[in-house]
C-alpha cells in the first residue's frame, strides 16, 4: 500500500526528477508512462527538461497506484482512468498525407503483391468467464491431451535423470 504523498503548495510544476522522487518510480518509467498516457505528455523547458504540471503529477500518483497497488496492466489502468473520467479523449488526428504519384517518365519495376495473413477469429465468448480484463485473445489449442501425455512422459524422465544424479 502506498502512503498518501502530499504535493508542496504553491508549486504547480515538477521537474523529472522531483517527480520521481515524490512517486518513488524510476524516470524511464514516467518517460514510458508518457507514451502509454497522453495525458502526462510533459513540457519540455528551454533548456530541455521535462516538466510536469501539479494535475499531471497527481495523475501519476494514481497511475502508480493503479499498476503497483492494485495490480492493474498499463490498458487496464487506461481503461479505469477512461472510465473515471467520463470516458476516452477526443485527440485531434491529422489527415493522412497523400503521396504524389509518379511522373510518368519515371516507370518502376511492377513490385510483387504481398501475402496478406489473415487473423483467425477468436472463440465464442464464454457468459461468466470473469472481467474483460482477464480475458486472453489467444484461441483455444485443439487437441491438447497429445501434448499434456508427451509432456508427462518429458516429466517423468526429467525425474528419473534427476533421481540418478542425486544417487552418484
Amino acid at each position: 500500500m502506498t502512503e498518501q504523498i502530499v504535493l508542496p503548495e504553491g508549486q504547480e510544476s515538477f521537474k523529472l526528477n522531483e517527480v520521481c522522487k515524490l512517486a518513488n518510480v524510476q524516470p524511464y518509467m514516467l518517460r514510458f508512462w508518457g507514451q502509454e498516457f497522453p495525458q502526462l505528455e510533459a513540457e519540455k523547458s528551454g533548456t530541455g527538461q521535462r516538466l510536469f504540471r501539479r494535475d499531471q503529477v497527481e495523475l501519476i500518483l494514481e497511475i502508480k497506484h493503479l499498476l503497483f497497488d492494485e495490480g492493474l496492466t498499463i490498458a487496464g489502468a487506461r481503461k479505469r482512468l477512461d472510465n473515471a473520467n467520463g470516458g476516452p479523449k477526443a485527440v485531434a488526428v491529422p489527415p493522412p498525407v497523400q503521396e504524389e504519384p509518379p511522373p510518368a517518365e519515371e516507370k518502376e519495376k511492377p513490385k510483387k503483391k504481398r501475402q496478406v495473413k489473415t487473423k483467425k477469429s477468436p472463440p465464442p465468448e464464454v457468459e461468466g468467464e470473469g472481467s474483460e480484463d482477464q480475458k486472453v485473445d489467444k484461441p483455444p489449442v485443439e487437441n491438447v491431451q497429445p501434448l499434456l501425455a508427451t509432456l508427462r512422459d518429458v516429466r517423468a524422465e526429467l525425474a528419473d535423470v534427476v533421481a540418478e544424479m542425486k544417487i552418484k
